[in-house]
């Protein structure tokens, strides 16, 4: 007889909730809980979904991780004043020193672009080292025949 959900009434505070996540390649993550600045009031978040009760109006939202620093902080002032649940995701930078993304919809990783090149050239520079020696080596031998 009861289904178990209620309407949402007007004395009853409007709800967050924020979705957060972060890339595997930045994995280290997974060891700081992210944390949010509401309105000036911080709150310890998990990765992954977290339900935040808010009172109907506008609010200042930033989410960080406090890593070293703190890491991929971003922002946005969310309208909650028609009582109506509001849903943020949030997703960490794939480099410690880019900002992080939030917005209603999924977002990507910022600088995910930038933390491919400085996987990659390093790896480059290092097989061509390897080859190069290798290939000087055979070179070298071939000569003194």
């Amino acid at each position: 007889m009861c289904s178990g959900v209620y309407p949402q009434t007007p004395h009853q505070p409007a709800g967050l909730t924020l979705t957060t996540k972060y890339h595997w390649l930045t994995f280290m993550f997974a060891l700081f809980k992210p944390k949010a600045l509401i309105n000036g009031h911080e709150a310890q978040l998990a990765w992954g979904d977290n339900h935040l009760p808010l009172p109907p109006g506008l609010h200042t939202i930033e989410v960080w991780i406090p890593y070293l620093w703190k890491v991929g902080s971003a922002t946005i002032q969310v309208d909650t004043r028609s009582g109506q649940p509001v849903a943020l995701f949030y997703s960490a930078p794939a480099i410690a020193f880019s900002g992080g993304a939030l917005d209603y919809q999924q977002q990507k990783h910022p600088g995910m672009m930038l933390a491919i090149l400085l996987m990659v050239v390093p790896l480059a520079l290092v097989i061509l080292c390897c080859c190069g020696s290798t290939l000087l080596s055979a070179m070298s031998d071939s000569s003194s025949y």
